[in-house]
């Protein structure tokens, strides 16, 4: 059983160094293209996708209520 939890902290600690490796090679390269910005405004459309999402929930709860 030791074994097992071992082997999987394992391959998530690979797994979140891939994904950090991943991550700050595109924002490297990105940067010295000039694309970075662009990068910056997928992330910016993924967060106010996130915050309407918590609005509607937030307005649901208070119309239950």
């Amino acid at each position: 059983m030791a074994k097992k939890l071992k082997a999987s902290a394992q391959a998530r600690w690979r797994k979140t160094l891939l994904k950090g490796t991943l991550w700050l090679s595109s924002e490297l390269v990105l940067g010295l293209i000039g694309m970075d910005t662009v990068a910056d405004y997928g992330e910016f459309l993924t967060q106010s996708q996130v915050a309407e999402h918590v609005n509607q929930a937030i307005s649901t709860i208070t119309t239950v209520m």
